[in-house]
């Protein structure tokens, strides 16, 4: 039994739309499509046929997979609608594959679909990796499509449910009155960051690079380590700027070490839209964003940097920017790619941001086993664009954290790589 009739409709969100201009732009640069692949480490008992099973259910119950975009006139909010029936590839491999290396070949976007999975065999388990389209995607939408996933596999009657769909888009509902009010905080804000002149280590000619990265894991240890040590910069409450500070420094010290003094530091990071605890929606990105800035100067001393970041956080939360920026993205959903583009670049002198950052929390929180096999850890890898080229992400499992760093090819070479990761972990725990 489906769940939606054959002419459903879901418009692009606000955030889906930037998206949307983000990967036009990729393309147009030859950097392959939006996407991610999503790393999760299952013990003894996994089953690759449960697996194919769930995912098929999935599938069938969600014809977003194939949706097709679609404008009603030129000016018209994009929507997803009908495809042809969504096929998910699940590709079994043999032992001697290396997972990291074939993450490198699915972050390229050379695969059909939007979603699609590769499992590697490993002693007393497997890696089950999947790589996923980021317009279909936030990384709290992926882990409910795994959560939801893990629920069908270990169920043998169980049918995919209607609260784990994407409902489509509501935008605001105020009056237009209203919401002029409503966005004057997030133009306020952004144009004062527009003083500054955004650097990043990629640059701001978008150019032709493969996307890679580098994961660094932490011990349980460590990360106690680390919680004790956050809670004395921010009390126990808001760790985001604590780590939004220790992504900035890494940059900083690599931009430093070019003699690149001048100039500011800034990234837009994502606060989550989705009720705590809720199952549902499982797709497109309900995310609104809050800009944080710092002069490349200006990080030297750490303590300095997180107070900077809380007292912005703060502003910005008392000010309702993350409420603005919702309104001022639902007015610029019609906008074609080309010129969301060119919007988007002009006003930051070429530049999108310095860099990309979120910190995802829990992987897969409440969710222990994943299609018979116990789940050991878990991490995602976003593929960054280039500009600006980098990006810095943070997620825990079983109270270990996880860092992982993407960049382009190009943007940062072996030994600034090494200083960035070496700046995060001192930094994060306080040790070289």
């Amino acid at each position: 039994m489906r769940l939606f009739p054959d002419n459903w409709r879901a418009p692009l969100g606000g955030c889906d739309c930037y998206l949307l201009a983000l990967e036009n732009l990729m393309q147009r640069a030859g950097q392959g499509r939006h996407v991610g692949v999503t790393f999760v480490e299952v013990g003894s008992g996994f089953s690759v046929e449960q697996l194919r099973r769930a995912v098929e259910i999935f599938a069938l119950n969600h014809p977003i997979l194939a949706g097709r975009l679609h404008r009603r006139w030129p000016w018209s909010v994009p929507e997803w609608r009908p495809g042809l029936p969504a096929v998910v590839p699940v590709m079994e491999h043999s032992t001697d594959v290396d997972p990291e290396r074939l993450a490198v070949e699915r972050l390229t976007g050379r695969w059909e679909g939007r979603m699609h999975f590769d499992v590697v065999p490993r002693p007393g388990g497997a890696v089950v990796m999947m790589s996923w389209c980021h317009l279909l995607f936030d990384a709290r939408g992926l882990e409910l499509a795994l959560a939801e996933i893990a629920r069908l596999a270990a169920n043998p009657a169980a049918r995919a449910e209607k609260n784990s769909w994407a409902e489509p888009f509501a935008g605001p509902k105020s009056s237009l009155p209203a919401k002029v009010r409503k966005v004057q905080p997030f133009l306020d804000r952004y144009w004062e960051l527009r003083k500054n002149r955004v650097v990043s280590l990629g640059g701001a000619p978008p150019a032709i690079a493969p996307a890679l990265f580098q994961v660094m894991h932490f011990s349980e240890g460590e990360t106690s380590a680390m919680k004790r040590r956050a809670d004395q910069f921010t009390g126990g409450i808001f760790a985001l700027p604590y780590f939004l500070a220790v992504a900035m420094r890494a940059h900083a010290s690599v931009l430093l070490a070019r003699g690149m003094s001048g100039g500011a530091l800034e990234c837009a990071v994502s606060v989550q839209g989705r009720k705590r605890g809720s199952r549902g929606p499982i797709f497109q990105n309900h995310v609104t964003q809050l800009f944080f800035t710092l002069p490349v100067a200006g990080v030297s001393i750490f303590p300095d940097a997180v107070d900077s970041l809380q007292r912005q956080f703060a502003a910005m939360t008392r000010e309702k920017c993350d409420q603005a920026f919702v309104v001022m993205i639902d007015w610029m959903r019609r906008l074609p790619p080309f010129l969301y583009r060119r919007f988007l670049r002009k006003t930051a002198s070429g530049q999108l941001a310095s860099f990309y950052h979120a910190h995802t929390g829990e992987f897969l929180g409440g969710v222990v086993d994943f299609c018979g096999g116990k789940i050991l850890d878990g991490w995602h890898v976003p593929a960054v664009s280039q500009p600006p080229g980098t990006g810095l992400f943070f997620s825990e499992r079983h109270g270990r954290l996880t860092a992982t760093l993407s960049w382009r090819e190009g943007a940062v070479n072996e030994h600034e790589r090494a200083r960035m990761l070496a700046s995060v972990r001192n930094d994060l725990i306080g040790a070289d």
